[in-house]
């Protein structure tokens, strides 16, 4: 009797792991999503003393872009000239990304001595 309850308590154990191992199949990028309507995707940044998360966006060409900035530590902006984005606070802009390449982000708030390094790179492909 004590082995079968053994065994039914090792198979559940069995179960609830290889059903834990599986359930991580979202998308690799947290920060980023299309909203089903219009086909807009939507990109969250966030600044922090000298840095943005992602520091690193990919785009496809000609596809429409919502960029959000939330600042987690000080004041910070968020600027993209090549597509005359300019955030001078937390708040949203939307843009097509028609210009494929590398174009760099950076941090226009004047926000300390780390103020010039706070780059990033949205990436059109």
């Amino acid at each position: 009797m004590m082995k079968k309850w053994m065994l039914m308590g090792l198979t559940l154990l069995l179960v609830f792991v290889l059903g834990a191992c599986g359930s991580g199949g979202g998308s690799s990028d947290e920060s980023a999503s299309s909203d089903g309507s219009g086909g807009v995707k939507e990109i969250k940044v966030t600044a922090s003393n000298f840095k943005f998360e992602p520091s690193e966006i990919k785009v496809k060409k000609g596809e429409k872009v919502k960029i959000t900035l939330e600042n987690k530590d000080g004041n910070h902006g968020l600027a993209i000239p090549d597509f005359n984005v300019d955030l001078q606070k937390p708040s949203s802009a939307e843009f097509t990304a028609d210009q494929a390449g590398e174009h760099e982000f950076h941090c226009s708030v004047m926000c300390g001595a780390g103020h010039s390094d706070m780059k990033g790179t949205l990436i059109v492909e």
